[in-house]
Order: C-alpha cells, then structure tokens, then sequence
C-alpha cells in the first residue's frame, strides 16, 4: 500500500446523508446516477433500499440514510446513487444529495474524534474541514459490511 504524502491531496465527492455531511475519495467511485428503477429484496438487511440493473450489471443498492441507523426517506429529484467497486463488485450508496467535489490536502484531513449524530463511527475514517462545515469521510470497509454487529447492522451508539 502507497504511503500518503501528507502534503499530497485528493479529491473528495461531498454529499449529504440527513444532516450529516459525507465524503468519499472519488477513485473509489465508478460513477453517479440519479435514477434507477429499484426492485426489493424479500428478506434482505434493512438497509438493503433493492436492487437495479446498471447496463445490465445487477447492482445492490444501499440506503446510507438506513445504515445509518436513520429513517429512510421516499425517494426525490435531490438523491443519487454513487456507485462504488467494493470486492469486485459494484454496489450503489443511496444519498440524499451531492453537494460538490473538492481537491483537499491531505494535512486537512483529521482523525474522527467522537460519534457523529449517534452513528457508528466505525463507518467513517476521518474529518474534513470545510470552509463552513465539516465532513465526514466513509469508511466503506466498514459501511458496506453486511454481517457485522448485529443481524441487520443497525449499530446505534
């Protein structure tokens, strides 16, 4: 694994989750979509929003809102789906909105020092600070576990 220069940056794709500001390192994502006809899984994880066909490529599609342990919402104009490759396979992070793509430094990225909104802080990996906000960067190791702390993975702390 490549060490990080802590001078280098990267790039960011910010989005909203609730209230809560995201981020994910845009080479982690194939691309986002807004619309998808999704199709539900009988006895799928909670957080299992369905799932779609991606230009033929079945794709599960992750409502972050519900894994976070959040009341889902119906979806609306303002959502999108990024997809992201996550051990070979495609899988789509349902978001409430993307807010813009940013080009940080590495030395303004912190450490998570407590939970954020009552979620499970193992979801994320750190802190961006934004001009007039903060935001949290997806640990997507994490995140898109499926059998991890409880039957559904609804971790509330």
């Amino acid at each position: 694994m490549k060490k990080v220069k802590s001078d280098e940056a990267v790039e960011l794709s910010i989005f909203q989750v609730a209230e809560i500001i995201c981020a994910v390192d845009i080479t982690k994502i194939v691309e986002i979509i807004k619309h998808l006809d999704l199709t539900l899984v009988k006895n799928a994880p909670s957080f299992v929003r369905g799932v779609a066909s991606l230009r033929g490529e079945i794709i599960t599609v992750i409502d972050v809102r519900a894994k976070f342990g959040l009341e889902p919402i119906p979806l609306n104009e303002d959502m999108r789906i990024i997809v992201v490759n996550y051990q070979n396979e495609n899988t789509g992070l349902l978001v409430d909105k993307i807010i813009d793509v940013n080009r940080v430094e590495q030395n303004s990225i912190g450490p998570l020092t407590s939970n954020i909104n009552s979620v499970n802080k193992d979801y994320f990996s750190g802190i961006y600070t934004m001009e007039n906000d903060l935001s949290a960067i997806l640990n997507l190791d994490e995140l898109l576990v499926f059998d991890h702390k409880s039957s559904d993975n609804k971790v509330l702390v």
